[in-house]
């Protein structure tokens, strides 16, 4: 990778931390005695400022579901992505059969892309889909390849990542119509010995796929707590109430964000910032109730049948002292955001805040708390959800 750029590493962390005011959203008074947005311009910039969020008035939204995978037969197997076609449709990467899922606006079942394999038009391994005025791109974490597809499932073209780039983990975030990329490094990363730690990934920015990139950041990842297990082996998992990095694009444009705080920045493929999304929010204290909540529901998914070492790394995991300010973010079309509001373990549902492209709040939607909003764009969601058997699956609405 080449070096940092040093004036646009300065630019990338002062949108991430807010390098207007140090504090944390949390610290600031008039925003957490604040129900009322206020949005403003700076040299181009959109500031939305929310307020205290929890008292921030927003209409329940209505919801009609239109298709379900499940309703409709279809199995899948390890979704990894999904986005919303301009033709009403839905593609769906179903990573572990290393295929896209085509649907129709009605929930038919279109056509079925790829396949596994390393030919054009074949997968090893999909992890990311995005949108193009075309229809999609496809990354192939293993090929380290990029695919593009008319909407109707139509190969069109692919190209590599350049040699040293064939990342495994790379996450493509957004992608613009003159090849110009962002993205972020994945979570295959292990710490010794045991202890929680959180690491950093850079933030990488590809003129075109075909050259190195360059280094804009280096943000906070995801926290993972690490133990032995018997046999000299360590186990690696996210410790209770832990915090995480938020990224993700539509299209040109990418999100990103840390759950520490309540501060979100949304970006061009090239690394230009457009707009900042901040308020209060979460950060409440972790009650001992609410421990005992989560080590009872992570033995449950074990099952009665746990071996003692993990029954005592359950009982010993590590847990915040806090809640996380907001749980994720989702972009959509004209930079519409979706925030998942931060839950607590007992809860089953969470609030979901929807930002207008005004930088207005258009409404908010209660969903499943374990539920994920994989894509939004004006008037629909396309929501994951797994059952107790870990089967999986996707659900279309259209709300208003």
């Amino acid at each position: 990778m080449n070096g940092c750029r040093g004036i646009l590493s300065v630019g990338f962390l002062c949108a991430l931390v807010a390098c207007a005011d140090p504090r944390s959203a949390a610290d600031r008074p008039d925003d957490a005695g604040r129900s009322a947005v206020l949005v403003s311009d700076s040299a181009g910039v959109m500031n939305i400022s929310l307020g205290n969020v929890e008292e921030l008035s927003a209409a329940d939204l209505a919801v009609d579901l239109v298709f379900s995978t499940k309703e409709r037969g279809i199995e899948l197997f390890y979704v990894g992505d999904a986005i919303l076609l301009g033709d009403g449709g839905v593609a769906l990467a179903n990573t572990g059969a290393s295929d896209v899922l085509l649907f129709s606006g009605d929930g038919s079942l279109a056509a079925r892309v790829g396949g596994q394999g390393e030919g054009p038009g074949e997968f090893s391994e999909i992890t990311t889909l995005i949108g193009t005025p075309e229809g999609f791109v496809a990354y192939d974490a293993r090929l380290a390849r990029l695919t593009e597809f008319s909407g109707s499932g139509e190969f069109l073209d692919s190209w590599p990542l350049s040699a040293q780039s064939a990342i495994v983990d790379l996450r493509p975030l957004a992608i613009a119509a003159d090849g110009s990329m962002l993205a972020i490094l994945g979570e295959q990363r292990f710490f010794m010995p045991e202890g929680t730690k959180r690491d950093t990934t850079p933030l990488l920015a590809f003129a075109d796929p075909g050259t190195e990139p360059d280094t804009l950041a280096m943000l906070p990842a995801t926290e993972w707590s690490y133990g032995e297990i018997p046999g000299g082996g360590v186990t690696r998992r996210e410790p209770g109430f832990g915090r995480d990095i938020v990224a993700g694009g539509f299209r040109d444009r990418a999100i990103l964000g840390d759950t520490d705080l309540f501060e979100l920045s949304i970006h061009t493929a090239a690394g230009g910032l457009t707009r900042r999304i901040g308020g209060s929010a979460g950060g409440w204290p972790v009650t001992a109730d609410e421990i005992e909540t989560l080590r009872a529901a992570r033995l449950a998914r074990r099952g009665p049948d746990a071996p003692d070492w993990y029954v005592e790394l359950v009982e010993n995991a590590p847990f915040r002292e806090t809640h996380p300010a907001f749980h994720s973010a989702v972009l959509g079309p004209e930079e519409l955001v979706w925030i998942g509001l931060t839950t607590r373990p007992a809860e089953e549902t969470r609030d979901w805040l929807v930002i207008g492209p005004d930088g207005q709040p258009r409404g908010r939607l209660n969903l499943p708390a374990e539920a994920s909003v994989l894509a939004v764009d004006a008037d629909r969601f396309v929501v994951l959800q797994r059952d107790a058997l870990d089967e999986e699956e996707i659900r279309l609405y259209r709300y208003r």
